[in-house]
């Protein structure tokens, strides 16, 4: 009989402490994804993909929620001061996690603090671009060009700051030259300037200037492992190694998330991102589906501080 009631004791206390673990991984209420940036950009339409898909799969309502200003800081801001419960993910980049802290002398939140890593959700390449009328034709041509023109040798991107403009500066280093960085308002305006020969070099993710290659602006490489399309080669392939960059989306949470719901959450984004549907129109966009453990999306932003910190310290380069 005693035998019995310790048994039954033992089960007892395993119920009541399943029970505790499934209680620790319950969302309570709607959730929200915040991207930090204006609707109907790439960020925002990756994460209205995943949010469908998060619907199903947690059973609850899933909204995104655009929180956009100041190059995403606002909306990285009022994410952090959120509830730590689950019901608000965040969308994030390089440039609001590895970039701000450096070039920020005040900066309003710290990414290793304020914040847990869930899962990637995307990969991008870079790519540099010249106008279809340049002399330049591949790689190799570019940096002989660079080498020979060190006081015409700009180059665009985007926007100060941004990892692209840091790209360009690995591609002038390349050359021995350090290139004049000219900073345009949005991927849009960096293409016009190329296709109108007003800038003879130009730095962007991939998928922002895929769609005007060959005939508008030419792509002499990108910047990843493998190729994005047969007739356009990686750095590597042309002989140049170090010229490697590689940009990602990923969701956060504010930092005292319980662990048992990050993982639950991760799960959830990773099998989103995976469904053949969400993968094929992330493939779509010109970027590479990719869900990760918390621990391994946690390991890739360590090894992207190690690997670009160091460039924008160099660089000089301060925002205020």
């Amino acid at each position: 009989m005693r035998r019995l009631c310790v048994w039954v004791l033992v089960a007892a206390m395993f119920g009541l402490l399943g029970a505790g673990v499934l209680a620790a991984q319950e969302i309570k209420g709607p959730i929200k994804i915040v991207v930090p940036y204006p609707a109907g950009g790439g960020s925002d339409v990756v994460a209205r993909l995943i949010a469908d898909k998060l619907k199903d799969s947690l059973g609850q309502t899933v909204i995104v929620e655009n929180k956009p200003g100041a190059g995403g800081r606002i909306g990285t801001e009022y994410a952090k001061g959120q509830p730590a419960d689950g019901t608000t993910l965040l969308v994030v980049n390089p440039a609001l996690f590895i970039v701000a802290p450096v070039v920020f002398s005040k900066l309003a939140y710290d990414p290793a603090v304020d914040f847990a890593p869930v899962s990637l959700i995307q990969n991008y390449q870079f790519c540099a671009s010249v106008p279809p009328s340049s002399p330049i034709k591949d790689v190799k041509g570019l940096i002989e060009w660079i080498k020979k023109n060190p006081n015409q040798a700009n180059y665009g991107s985007p926007a100060a700051g941004s990892l692209p403009h840091f790209f360009g500066l690995m591609i002038g280093k390349a050359a021995g030259v350090e290139m004049v960085h000219s900073s345009y308002n949005g991927s849009g305006p960096l293409v016009t300037a190329l296709i109108g020969n007003q800038i003879p070099i130009g730095v962007d993710a991939y998928d922002a200037q895929s769609a005007y290659h060959p005939d508008k602006i030419r792509i002499l490489a990108t910047a990843g492992t493998s190729r994005k399309r047969p007739d356009i080669p990686t750095f590597k392939e042309e002989g140049f190694p170090e010229i490697e960059g590689v940009g990602w989306n990923a969701i956060v949470v504010p930092a005292k998330t319980p662990k048992p719901v990050i993982d639950k959450l991760s799960a959830a984004i990773v099998k989103a991102v995976n469904s053949p549907d969400v993968a094929e129109k992330i493939r779509g966009l010109g970027s590479d589906p990719v869900g990760t453990t918390p621990e391994e999306c946690a390991a890739v932003f360590k090894k992207d501080r190690e690997r670009w910190v160091p460039v924008v310290k160099a660089s000089g380069f301060k925002a205020e």
